[in-house]
């Protein structure tokens, strides 16, 4: 006798014998049951999980002579001919073969005539999104008004292809990809028949690598029957069926975690002479992060579709790892899994992408990052530095010390501000940063008073306001400290990088703005000091005082995130 492959010979013959689709086989033998028949059914769904067979199902249970309990017999006459495909009343037509009008045509003619000798017939198009517009318009008038003996099932994959006109006119199923559980519940069942004997690991890697189809599933463990004989392994069946071991995944990870380049370039290595498609290794590192990350909450690496010793392994390598880092690394090699179908080095973008893990610090939380330099008795430490930026610091050329000796020079015969320590100026210079010098050849073309500048120092921030609000909160932060023929020295006190910046880019801004004020032009030049200072308030006339030290928790956002504080 011919052999006969698996999904042909375990093929369900019953509604019960489907599997994973128990919401349509209860409608449809609720159906037959109240005698609710519709005139066409669509039904759709990944491959392998049941359409094309829970059609034969419907055209069995419509002309079956005696019926039990709602479900085929599988005895009469009409029900051993559909099963052999040898009905002349149930009609199968592939839609990818027949899929012009000229098909249609013949089938909307043919339909006319009563069956031979069952009650209904019945027409199977399977692949029907494969039908051309004018095929589908020619069957439209048929499909909504058939003869009473004909009825009309369409199977598809692709729904979205099919037009609504279609759809509506039938009453539409959709097929849920099958859980691994249950499909390796139907392998045990076949093999248990078949007399032979198997691991539950085997089981277990065939359903999941079967992606929910049966029948793939089926196929596959003919295959590995083939190779195994009467007794499946999985050390021996994982090389044909290309399986990934586990233990090549944990290396991969445990690599990661320990920065372990030796350990890292061995196992890719491993993985280059396994020969192994890298998009299958890709998705089945993935699936590696997905079960640690499931495996880091407390008691659910049981839900795992796996066998018990490697729950365990997971739950104890989970702990291991912080969740965050977790999901950092699969959100990489998430995004690589389309993108190495497309690459035209796969082997080395993935390599690369592995070899980027081993540069991955831990992960922080914000309030770790805000609490590590706050110096706060109270807080958590942390250990975690942030890298100084030491582009802030400017080396001073010997005209610029000049200059700053100038600058200095004159700050001794100004009156100290109300609310500012006075220090002295030789101690104080060398924490002054000096952005840029300018030179201006303009002549004085009037007085002007430093004192008078300060007094109404807070008109031009409130002018600026008006204008840039994030300029004008810099600004409050800023003292004139000396007027030399015109050119202005603004001192910026307790202020990062970015800040200081801000006026640099506003130069041309804050000196119109100034010269609307007070009728006068000059030249601004922005110093960073850098030095503790005591509180500096401008009286600004629309709103109240703002002191230049705030809470240091919004210095710390200020400058971690470079953002900007809005009124």
């Amino acid at each position: 006798m011919t052999y006969q492959v698996l999904s042909l010979k375990w093929r369900p013959q019953t509604f019960d014998d489907v599997v994973g689709q128990d919401h349509i086989t209860q409608t449809l033998k609720n159906a037959f049951k109240k005698d609710r028949i519709a005139q066409g059914y669509v039904f759709t769904g990944p491959r392998g999980v049941g359409k094309t067979t829970m059609a034969r199902l419907m055209a069995k249970r419509m002309n079956c002579l005696s019926p039990v309990d709602n479900e085929p017999c599988n005895h009469c006459t009409n029900c051993s001919e559909i099963t052999e495909s040898r009905s002349m009343d149930v009609l199968e037509i592939d839609g990818a073969s027949n899929r012009g009008i000229d098909e249609m045509r013949h089938l909307r003619e043919n339909i006319k005539f009563p069956p031979m000798s069952a009650q209904f017939k019945v027409y199977i198009i399977d692949e029907v999104h494969m039908l051309t517009n004018q095929a589908f318009n020619a069957l439209l008038r048929t499909l909504e008004e058939p003869p009473v003996h004909g009825k009309f099932i369409m199977c598809t994959t692709d729904i979205h292809k099919m037009p609504a006109t279609i759809i509506s006119r039938c009453q539409r199923f959709d097929f849920n990809r099958i859980s691994s559980s249950i499909i390796a519940d139907r392998m045990k069942h076949i093999l248990d028949v078949e007399k032979i004997e198997y691991d539950e690991e085997s089981v277990s890697a065939i359903s999941r690598k079967a992606d929910g189809s049966v029948r793939d599933a089926l196929s596959l463990l003919d295959q590995v029957i083939a190779f195994a004989g009467d007794k499946i392994v999985f050390d021996e069946i994982s090389k044909i069926l290309g399986l990934i071991p586990y233990d090549l995944f944990f290396e991969l990870t445990t690599a990661i975690k320990e920065k372990n380049g030796q350990q890292l370039v061995s196992v890719m290595n491993n993985i280059r002479s396994l020969g192994t498609p890298l998009e299958d290794v890709v998705n089945g590192f993935n699936q590696h992060l997905r079960n640690l990350l499931i495996s880091t909450v407390e008691g659910a690496a049981s839900t795992l579709e796996m066998n018990s010793e490697l729950q365990e392994r997971y739950t104890n390598d989970s702990v291991l790892w912080e969740r965050r880092d977790l999901m950092r690394i699969s959100q990489v090699f998430s995004k690589m899994e389309p993108e190495i179908r497309r690459a035209s080095q796969p082997q080395i973008l993935f390599e690369i992408n592995l070899l980027k893990m081993l540069e991955m610090d831990k992960s922080v939380t914000i309030e770790e990052l805000l609490l590590s330099n706050l110096g706060s008795s109270s807080g958590r430490k942390v250990q975690y530095t942030i890298p100084e930026k030491k582009s802030s610091q400017i080396d001073l050329s010997v005209s610029q010390k000049i200059m700053i000796g100038h600058i200095s020079e004159k700050k001794e015969n100004v009156k100290p501000v109300d609310g500012v320590k006075k220090e002295d100026t030789s101690e104080k210079l060398p924490e002054i940063t000096v952005n840029t010098i300018h030179k201006d050849s303009e002549q004085s073309k009037g007085s002007l008073d430093l004192e008078h500048i300060k007094s109404n120092w807070h008109q031009v921030i409130s002018k600026i306001g008006s204008i840039k609000t994030s300029v004008a909160m810099v600004l409050e932060q800023t003292l004139p400290m000396d007027l030399n023929n015109r050119k202005l020295d603004i001192a910026v006190y307790d202020q990062p990088k970015f800040s200081f910046d801000r006026l640099e880019r506003n130069r041309s801004l804050i000196e119109s703005t100034f010269e609307e004020i007070f009728n006068q032009t000059v030249r601004m030049t922005f110093l960073l000091a850098e030095d503790t200072q005591e509180e500096i308030k401008h009286e600004l006339p629309n709103g109240p005082s703002v002191p230049i030290k705030g809470n240091p928790v919004v210095n710390r956002v200020i400058e971690l995130f470079d953002g900007e504080i809005l009124r």
